[in-house]
């Protein structure tokens, strides 16, 4: 079972685990401190990022770091006033400090209040969530990682680069939610980013032309790194470094272009991704971009492109 480890007490070295159990009592304690103090609503959230980067060039091991933070966030509605705050301890003392900030925070802020906030009751939810991977690449050892990264740099020197960089990273997030109409949800997703960069230089006229992996991040586990074709990636990497270099200047004047297809990422990650998250599309999040236009009662009925077009949203996402 998956669990955040966090701080007991205001200076104390001691850690215990927060599953989910303990988290459902400390969330309400906030839930409790909220109600007293006049909020209609609240909820809590404990997070946790574990990092792992990994970096290397040619015959070495450049860095390796790893990091772990976590806190927490209570949200209160207060007259119809929202109020935040927050802290990195979480302790059952500091979870009804914070959550009476929140509260003084709304209390401020609804003085600036133009139209009062009104949150729809919805059902509560007892659930959890945990990404499906084959292997948790927090596992998996140094040495392995370390060996992939080399063998791919030794690989690119063979066949003709002058440098070759490469690395992985990895980050591990594990959520905890509770709100006060009785939800409580645990959710923990990994995500895994390998990659390389080789370098060609062509000695006489001091020209170097590069070419990074295609390799993209995306919410997996180690099993990505490993069945990823990064040794044929790397020779096919350094043949078009090569071919970059002796390929002409393009000439100004109208051409055709050709674009491949990851151009397209962004593209679909902003006018399609963030449009359908569920929250935004509901009307319940909000920022300097915006809602959303998918709303809905446009669901079955929007045409969002051409027939020929599939979208399917992916862990990563």
């Amino acid at each position: 079972m998956p669990a955040i480890w966090v701080r007991t007490g205001s200076a104390a070295a001691k850690e215990v685990a927060l599953d989910k159990r303990a988290f459902a009592e400390l969330a309400g304690i906030a839930m409790r401190t909220a109600k007293k103090m006049g909020a209609s609503y609240a909820d809590m959230r404990v997070a946790r990022y574990q990092n792992q980067s990994i970096r290397s060039r040619e015959e070495r091991i450049e860095s390796v770091s790893e990091s772990t933070d976590s806190g927490f966030g209570v949200r209160v509605l207060w007259e119809g006033t929202w109020g935040f705050a927050s802290s990195s301890r979480v302790n059952a003392k500091q979870i009804a400090d914070v959550t009476k900030a929140a509260v003084e925070m709304a209390r401020a802020n609804r003085k600036l209040r133009l139209k009062p906030v009104e949150i729809e009751t919805l059902p509560a939810h007892d659930t959890e969530w945990i990404m499906p991977m084959k292997t948790d690449p927090f596992t998996v050892s140094l040495d392995q990682k370390t060996s992939k990264l080399l063998a791919i740099n030794e690989a690119a020197l063979k066949a003709g680069a002058n440098f070759c960089s490469s690395s992985m990273s990895f980050v591990r997030e594990e959520k905890f939610f509770a709100s006060s109409f009785g939800s409580v949800i645990h959710q923990v997703r990994v995500r895994s980013y390998p990659g390389f960069n080789v370098t060609v230089v062509d000695k006489a006229s001091g020209r170097f032309d590069t070419r990074r992996s295609l390799a993209a991040p995306r919410g997996s586990g180690y099993e990505y790194v490993a069945g990823y074709d990064f040794l044929g990636e790397v020779n096919t990497a350094v043949q078009e470094a090569k071919e970059k270099q002796k390929a002409k200047s393009v000439e100004p004047g109208r051409k055709d272009l050709v674009i491949h297809p990851t151009n397209l990422w962004l593209t679909i990650h902003e006018s399609v991704g963030h449009p359908t998250e569920l929250d935004r599309a509901l009307g319940f999040e909000a920022n300097f971009a915006g809602t959303s236009f998918v709303t809905t009662d446009k669901l079955g009925k929007l045409k969002y492109g051409s027939q020929l077009i599939n979208i399917r949203r992916s862990h990563g996402a």
